[in-house]
């Protein structure tokens, strides 16, 4: 099966939550939806008076990580929630963007599930996982956490993340096995911590200031049971390492990927224009240098399952577009082998 979704809420959705957006998406004609999980903050607070006595768990917060005597939440995660509110205690809990939402997680599950809708989860962008024994190192396992409590709530199958940035005094070798040890713990942490059965997708970077391209990407996975390829088509484009003019290049990523595959792929595609070296922008589909045909043709040739997301700037208009071109060829190839069967 071929699913098809944007990544965020859609742009021409009028009310602008995630519940809205889930609904917008069945709308559309379309069954996948990345949710953007990208400026998380902690906030503080001393317990209120009426709270005292109420489990952590029960107070009707957006995100409670965690309740201790002071202002420090860094070792905080979602550790102490059955316990009971005293007077002089601090209430941690996280803010921004959908975390807004979170005590409405478990009944947009259930709505995304009657809706056949296939929800993922993007941890922030900032995450560095290719560092050790660091500050951004702390910061970022705190957002993957916190993003993992968020998607394990939707019950996503995929939590998607960024390995890191590339530092001129670090080698390959040094990025590859923090990149490798860090996740270990985070899908030990996962296990015990979350029910969904989820696996951490490792999207592709370009750049020379990052680590995490395809062969990167795909070395880390070959370490590290539990995390999934996520090919980005406009970052590899750009990346330019691999062309991606015709079928057959798309066939080759696959191939590279196959292995770390038990069910589906997960991939993303947009519109890409290189501008100058180490540069790139992501566009419209119509408007950039990647042929979304090229890919639809591997996909008709080799019926895998697919979740296609769009990260174009025209977000769901594109997801649409790109559903409206792989039914055409479809429809199109379908009707030749009908003919041809009936000379």
């Amino acid at each position: 099966m071929i699913r098809f979704g944007p990544s965020g809420i859609p742009l021409s959705c009028k009310g602008r939550t995630l519940e809205d957006g889930i609904k917008d998406v069945h709308k559309l004609g379309l069954n996948a939806f990345e949710v953007q999980f990208l400026r998380p903050k902690v906030r503080t607070r001393p317990v209120e008076e009426e709270e005292v006595g109420l489990k952590a768990k029960e107070v009707p917060e957006k995100f409670v990580i965690g309740v201790n005597k002071g202002r420090e939440y860094r070792e905080i995660f979602v550790e102490d929630l059955d316990k009971e509110l005293k007077r002089g205690d601090m209430l941690h809990s996280v803010t921004g963007g959908v975390a807004a939402e979170f005590h409405k997680f478990p009944r947009l599950a259930r709505l995304s599930k009657e809706l056949d809708i296939k929800m993922s989860l993007h941890t922030p962008y900032y995450i560095e996982l290719s560092e050790k024994d660091s500050e951004p190192l702390e910061k970022s396992q705190r957002a993957f956490k916190y993003s993992a409590v968020m998607a394990d709530q939707i019950e996503a199958g995929t939590i998607i993340t960024h390995l890191g940035l590339r530092k001129k005094d670090q080698t390959d070798e040094y990025l590859k096995n923090s990149a490798v040890e860090n996740l270990r713990e985070l899908r030990d942490w996962i296990s015990q911590n979350c029910e969904t059965d989820m696996k951490i997708g490792l999207e592709t970077q370009t750049g020379e200031d990052v680590f995490g391209n395809l062969d990167e990407t795909l070395d880390v996975c070959s370490q590290v049971s539990g995390t999934v390829p996520v090919v980005n088509f406009a970052h590899i484009k750009a990346e330019e390492e691999y062309p991606l003019d015709d079928t057959e290049d798309f066939a080759e990523i696959f191939d590279m990927c196959k292995k770390f595959v038990s069910d589906e792929y997960y991939v993303t595609f947009s519109g890409v224009e290189k501008r100058r070296r180490d540069e790139c922008r992501l566009t419209p589909i119509k408007r950039g240098d990647l042929q979304f045909e090229d890919l639809v043709y591997h996909l008709i040739a080799t019926d895998e399952n697919v979740t296609i997301v769009s990260t174009s700037p025209l977000k769901e208009h594109d997801a649409m577009y790109m559903k409206v071109i792989f039914e055409r060829i479809y429809s199109r190839e379908i009707g030749k082998e009908l003919r041809q069967e009936d000379e």
